[in-house]
């Protein structure tokens, strides 16, 4: 198997770094709050100094067996390992951590706090590593998995920098580009990535007159692989406090014409309690950041929830209500009448309308056919915010807006809601978490303070 490094995989590439201004965060805050725009942001390692804990995959697998087995000498036995051998792994793990995991007595070795922590995301990490063999080999129906002994086979003997070049690949798209990510050859990426097709004994790789593709197996593949190196990631924030430190990240994805008011004030309550937190802020379109929070790259969404086909796999938490307003500049026709227009009336004009099948879309919808009207005619659509508040602006355009969106230009004059009512002009606002996930202490926080301000977005000032 060789990669073909001038053409792209179908993964989208990591996006540039932006402005931390438009966040709304402090000055205070904005050195640690890395943001960025639309695209694909990812957790994995970003270079060869991947966390301890990936770096320490195998004697995971030693400390999880002996708490499975609550024995030593059975965890050996299950490993075909030498009780010594399993020792040294976790008094390996402990040495570069700082501390103890577990308390050395007569009876064995017992967790202690930190070993219970760690024990459980190590626990949910292979479990993940497991799942994505099952995945890869659910995808063909041609090849058998070997059962459920197969997979906890891979997910015993998988290398760290062989799950680390499978990502760094998938993500950028070629073999270059993931050694320079990893501060390695070219050579040492090919070799782990054919040692893990040898392993797994599924083809990751396909040519097409287009170049190398990942493989269906590889995109199934591809999400537990990423998840389980996140429960690890997130594992040593949540040890950092046994060591006498203080460290967490989260990483929220923020939907457009949604949660720019309510996202800004929780990163700021969250910073000024907890100034030692991390926060990255990621945005992009529903199904984009979706497909984020499946793999683990993202902590949550915040932003308008859907109310049908949401995926089985997301769980959605509405925080407040939101009704929108038709929004028009100051000095807008509509506005000169000397009464309020009617919804009919505003047919005239044009308008902005929004992404189909977003829930800013279907409210959009619902307005007019309370009243049994057509739907404007719109030459615009756009779920950029920025773009939209300038259309309004410079034209005698309309739009259908969250008063809380634009109130600064409310506040200003730059901007005016037209005093019509609407029927059905209602949203919900909320969180989107994967269902079976298992959030961090920085990501719960964070969704605490979200749950702490959303009430006061019902009411804006």
């Amino acid at each position: 198997m060789s990669i073909d490094t001038s053409v792209s995989f179908t993964t989208a590439t990591p996006a540039p770094a932006a402005s931390t201004a438009a966040s709304g965060a402090s000055p205070a805050s904005a050195a640690r709050l890395g943001c960025h725009e639309r695209g694909t942001w990812s957790r994995a390692p970003q270079n060869n100094d991947a966390t301890l804990l990936c770096r320490k995959l195998r004697g995971l697998r030693a400390m999880v067996a002996v708490l499975e087995c609550e024995s030593v000498a059975r965890a050996a036995r299950m490993l075909h390992l030498s009780q010594s051998a399993v020792a040294r792994s976790i008094t390996d793990i402990e040495t570069e951590l700082g501390f103890p995991l577990f308390h050395r007595s007569a009876r064995g070795l017992i967790p202690n706090a930190a070993g219970q922590r760690l024990g459980v995301r190590a626990t949910r990490a292979l479990a993940e590593l497991a799942n994505g063999y099952r995945e890869a080999f659910a995808a063909t129906a041609s090849q058998s998995d070997g059962g459920a002994r197969a997979a906890s086979r891979f997910a015993a003997v998988v290398a760290p920098q062989q799950l680390t070049s499978f990502i760094a690949v998938a993500e950028l798209g070629s073999g270059p580009l993931a050694a320079s990510r990893l501060q390695c050859s070219q050579p040492t990426i090919q070799r782990n990535l054919d040692q893990l097709e040898d392993l797994i004994g599924i083809k990751l790789f396909r040519r097409t007159p287009r170049g190398t593709r990942l493989t269906d197996e590889a995109m199934a593949l591809l999400g537990p692989v990423k998840r389980a190196l996140a429960e690890l990631a997130i594992a040593e924030d949540e040890l950092a406090p046994f060591g006498g430190r203080q460290q967490g990240t989260v990483i929220v994805a923020a939907l457009p014409l949604s949660s720019g008011f309510l996202l800004p004030k929780a990163i700021d309550s969250l910073l000024h309690k907890s100034p030692y937190l991390t926060v990255t802020v990621v945005d992009g379109t529903y199904e984009a950041l979706v497909r984020q929070l499946r793999q683990a790259d993202v902590d949550m969404i915040v932003g308008a929830l859907r109310a049908n086909d949401v995926p089985a796999d997301i769980r959605q938490e509405a925080l407040f209500e939101d009704h929108l307003s038709v929004v028009a500049r100051a000095d807008h026709p509509c506005l000169s009448r000397g009464r309020s227009p009617t919804l009919a009336e505003l047919l005239e004009y044009g308008w902005v309308s929004p992404l189909p099948c977003t829930p800013a879309r279907g409210v959009f919808e619902r307005v007019f056919q309370a009243e049994g009207l057509p739907l404007p005619q719109t030459q615009v659509q756009a779920s950029s915010s920025p773009v939209v508040r300038g259309l309004l602006s410079s034209s005698d355009r309309l739009a259908l807006l969250s008063p809380v969106q634009i109130t600064s230009e409310l506040r200003t004059g730059e901007l005016a809601v037209v005093p019509v009512t609407l029927q059905h002009a209602r949203r919900a606002i909320g969180v989107a978490t994967r269902r079976d996930g298992l959030l961090s202490p920085a990501a719960e926080q964070l969704l605490d303070e979200l749950r702490v301000l959303a009430p006061t977005m019902q009411h804006p000032t």
